[in-house]
């Protein structure tokens, strides 16, 4: 009898503990609903979200959100180790209690678990799922609708009601260029005329970059205003502002001056160990200028700010 009684006892807590998450789950569902939303069109339509939103998750855009003021409350794995961060000013504890999502797509579970009331896609494949947790909306990372990295901060802005805070980012970045461009013209080691090139080192072949490209090309070409080679200057309007080249074909597309990240080192040394490499006046004249690759891939505030000091430094430093 007494076991008896001690199962009922069970099964009754059991199911009392069942009744208040249900309706604790219940209550944020309502406090969620009972948001005040507004319409926000994005890439893949038109969504009504918070009209503030509170608990922010998102799959990319840590350097956007981050300058804009907004915190996350959770991100892929990978925003939490983006390169810039050694190099900006984050205040200590800046990214305490931001959760771990996982990769592409964020892991629905744990999506779930951090109770989000808006999500930020970058891909549209995950519209729909992550639409089922809450409110989401797609803003691509490469889009023919932003003209330049300013274009998606300002996009990413308008969902936060931060136009303003945007605007006040981007006049300041604004006076960092001018003040590099004085600089650089100061320093004499960039002629009146001379022009530049872009390129990255891959797994086989070379890459190299036009304006509104990426590894350098948009800082480089677009607000530094750095002269591109022609052969740079036709990949403006091409699909990613890049062409692949073989090895042999560089320099053909060498400037007087040439920015080069390495992804791949062994490529890379093939490439510095031949012949025709030791023969392209940039070489020559000791105007080939390396960086690190994961500096250059983003084009958030923080990492264009790092790359403007790079680049800068890079041109006013570095011995002739």
């Amino acid at each position: 009898m007494i076991k008896i009684r001690t199962i009922s006892a069970r099964i009754c807590l059991v199911g009392l503990v069942a009744l208040l998450l249900t309706s604790c789950t219940s209550k944020q569902s309502d406090d969620v609903t009972n948001l005040p939303t507004r319409p926000f069109k994005h890439a893949s339509g038109v969504t009504n979200v918070p009209a503030q939103p509170l608990r922010v998750a998102s799959d990319q855009y840590m350097g956007q959100l981050l300058k804009l003021g907004i915190k996350p409350i959770g991100v892929r794995e990978n925003m939490l180790t983006e390169a810039w961060m050694p190099l900006s000013n984050l205040k200590e504890g800046t990214l305490d209690g931001i959760e771990n999502l996982g990769g592409f797509p964020l892991n629905l579970e744990k999506l779930t678990l951090v109770e989000p009331d808006l999500i930020i896609s970058s891909l549209p494949d995950n519209q729909e799922a992550y639409s089922k947790i809450a409110p989401t909306v797609h803003i691509p990372y490469w889009s023919e609708s932003y003209a330049s990295p300013m274009d998606k901060l300002l996009k990413i802005a308008e969902l936060f009601d931060k136009t303003d805070e945007a605007n006040e980012w981007i006049k300041q970045f604004e006076s960092q260029l001018i003040n590099a461009q004085q600089q650089i013209a100061k320093s004499g080691n960039l002629k009146e005329g001379q022009t530049v090139s872009v390129m990255a080192v891959f797994d086989k072949n070379v890459y190299v970059f036009g304006p509104k490209g990426a590894y350098g090309g948009t800082i480089v070409y677009d607000y530094l205003k750095l002269k591109p080679t022609n052969k740079a200057e036709e990949l403006r309007n091409k699909d990613m502002a890049s062409t692949e080249l073989s090895l042999e074909k560089v320099p053909d597309y060498m400037g007087d001056h040439a920015f080069i990240t390495v992804v791949n080192k062994d490529k890379a040394k093939e490439l510095l160990d031949s012949d025709f490499w030791k023969s392209i006046p940039a070489v020559k004249n000791n105007q080939v200028y390396f960086y690190d690759s994961t500096i250059f891939v983003m084009d958030d505030p923080y990492s264009m700010e790092a790359q403007l000091k790079i680049i800068l430094d890079l041109l006013t430093t570095s011995v002739r």
